[in-house]
């Protein structure tokens, strides 16, 4: 059976496409995964040397011209079977965490301007993100052709576009209800 460490798969798809440094992983996850995956510095680091130890990926030391050296991974024939087989797998259960949601159920403890001021946060945090995602979408939609990746990456976006939509759907409705209900 396959390990439970997400971030160790999202390593290994990363370094499916191209070689690259921990510091240029991290970029491209907070560009390309983030809005759905988040991971930090403090995963990346000892996912690589997991994986370089159990023989997953190789690292190279290069020099920079513009820093200290750096290591380049390359992903191994061993990690691309691994991330082949996890791919293989069933999705396990999707797991959702809103802490506005939580804050919330536990809104008649606080005053309703707090909540509403929660609200409009959550709603303009979204409306950004819609436009990011669409952006994205856009960029994508000229260069779908080019490579099944870009298909890939396109659904991702399309799948993100409808849920941000839906945030802000729910957090017009419930501004509105807060104002005609509890704001009496």
């Amino acid at each position: 059976m396959a390990q439970k460490n997400t971030t160790a798969y999202i390593v290994l798809g990363l370094l499916a496409h191209d070689d690259a440094s921990g510091y240029d992983l991290k970029k491209k996850i907070d560009l390309m995964i983030s809005q759905f995956w988040d991971v930090g510095y403090g995963q990346i680091y000892p996912t690589l040397k997991m994986l370089e130890k159990e023989g997953s990926i190789t690292g190279t030391a290069t020099q920079s011209e513009k820093g200290p050296d750096r290591t380049v991974y390359a992903i191994t024939d061993f990690g691309k079977e691994k991330l082949k087989d996890w791919l293989s797998l069933p999705n396990e259960k999707e797991y959702v965490r809103y802490e506005i949601l939580l804050k919330l159920f536990f809104g008649s403890l606080g005053s309703s301007a707090e909540n509403l001021k929660r609200i409009e946060a959550f709603r303009k945090r979204h409306t950004e993100d819609l436009q990011n995602i669409r952006m994205a979408e856009a960029n994508l939609e000229g260069i779908l052709k080019e490579s099944q990746d870009h298909q890939y990456y396109y659904l991702t976006a399309l799948f993100g576009e409808h849920i941000y939509k839906a945030y802000l759907e729910w957090a017009d409705e419930a501004v509105e209800f807060i104002n005609k209900n509890i704001n009496r």
